[in-house]
C-alpha cells in the first residue's frame, strides 16, 4: 500500500469523500435536530406533557435521534467510502454501457465529451 507522501493530494480527496457521502449529512442532521429536541424535552411545560398522553415524547425522540446521529457518524468512521482511482478502475467497474467501449471511453478531465455512441439502426418504413 502506499503510503500519504507517495500520494500528493489524497488526503484531501478522502476528507471531502467523507464530508459529501450521505451517511455525514444523516448523521449530522440527526445530531443536530437531536440536540434541539432534547432541549426542547427538557423545559417541556406540564401543559405539553398533558398534550401527548402524558409522555414527554420529545425527551424520548431527543437522545434516540441523538444515538441514531452518532451511530451514522461512527458507521461513517468505521467504514470510510471507497474511492476508485483511475489506475484501480477495472472493467467490471464500469456502467453497463461502457463495458463494451472499455476504459478509454471515460474522458480524462470533468466536462470533456466522451467518443460519440454509435447512430441508432435505421428501421425500413413499413408498407401497408
Amino acid at each position: 500500500m502506499t503510503s500519504p507522501e507517495e500520494r500528493p493530494g489524497e488526503q484531501g480527496t478522502d476528507l471531502l469523500a467523507k464530508l459529501f457521502d450521505i451517511r455525514s449529512f444523516t448523521g449530522a442532521l440527526f445530531l443536530i435536530f437531536g440536540v434541539i429536541v432534547t432541549i426542547v424535552g427538557l423545559t417541556a411545560g406540564d401543559a405539553d406533557i398533558r398534550k401527548s398522553a402524558g409522555l414527554n415524547l420529545a425527551l424520548i425522540i431527543g437522545p434516540i435521534m441523538l444515538a441514531l446521529g452518532a451511530l451514522f457518524i461512527v458507521w461513517l468512521l468505521l467504514r470510510p467510502p471507497e474511492l476508485l482511482h483511475g489506475h484501480e478502475v477495472t472493467e467490471e467497474d464500469l456502467p453497463e454501457q461502457l463495458r463494451h467501449q472499455g476504459l478509454e471511453a471515460i474522458p480524462e478531465h470533468p466536462g470533456e465529451p466522451g467518443p460519440e455512441p454509435p447512430p441508432p439502426p435505421r428501421r425500413r418504413p413499413t408498407g401497408h
